[in-house]
């Protein structure tokens, strides 16, 4: 998605996306990470002022949309919730108007610890109908501990919404996020935000043995679709397992 400069584009740009893929019947859509955020991280300086702007009407927006697509899962992105006094970076799973389940991200970055967000501290994995999910936002990819947790629980499909600031370096492919595929024999559906370039923000669909599809650098709103076949990746689980 690419990222616009106030509340309102954001909202209605992912509208028309949400509405444009529910016409293809998915089980799943998914949202990137502060994907109502105007200009999401390039200007990342408080969590308190983002949340107290964008909170509200984002999780009202969630709400409403996830109603429109009755048949669909949506996982909606990230935004900041405050929690006690306390900023959260939370992803949040909705079927119907209702919300199923949040997680906070465990290993916000530098520029939002800077920004005053706290880290979450509990794995989350959530049953659905299709599958059981698990929940990751961006930097919890390179905590082993966060990743093996989510797969003790039992996840099979890993929705990783993520963000790039215009310093992200330079990534060719999907190294990292390959890797915990195949170690761990899941899917991962990395959803991502873009501004000013893509560096490491590129949406992409991960499985154990490739990357299925991934967008390009432009920066433009683009749809992927995947069919994931269970079967095959709880075979490969078995395989994993039994060696």
């Amino acid at each position: 998605m690419r990222v616009r400069t106030s509340l309102s584009e954001n909202l209605k740009a992912a509208k028309q996306s949400i509405f444009k893929a529910a016409l293809l019947r998915p089980a799943f859509i998914a949202l990137p990470e502060y994907f109502s955020v105007p200009n999401n991280m390039e200007h990342f300086d408080s969590a308190k002022e983002i949340s107290r702007e964008t909170f509200a009407p984002t999780l009202s927006f969630l709400t409403q949309i996830s109603s429109d697509v009755p048949d669909t899962y949506l996982m909606g992105g990230t935004m900041l919730e405050e929690d006690n006094g306390k900023f959260y970076n939370v992803s949040t799973l909705w079927r119907k108007g209702e919300l199923l389940g949040k997680y906070r991200k465990r290993n916000p970055i530098k520029a939002e610890i800077a920004a005053g967000v706290t880290p979450g501290d509990k794995p989350m994995v959530l049953h659905t109908k299709f599958c059981k999910v698990g929940m990751l936002v961006c930097a919890d990819m390179f905590s082993p501990q966060a990743i093996k947790e989510v797969v003790k629980l039992g996840a099979e499909l890993v929705f990783l919404p993520v963000a790039a600031l215009g310093t992200h370096p330079a990534v060719s492919g999907h190294p990292l996020t390959f890797r915990l595929a195949a170690e761990n024999g899941v899917y991962i559906v990395k959803i991502g935000n873009v501004s000013s370039n893509a560096r490491g923000g590129r949406s992409a669909f991960i499985t154990p043995w490739g990357i299925e599809q991934e967008v390009s650098d432009a920066v433009e709103d683009i749809i992927l679709t995947k069919d994931f076949d269970m079967e095959k990746l709880r075979e490969y689980r078995r395989q994993i397992v039994s060696n």
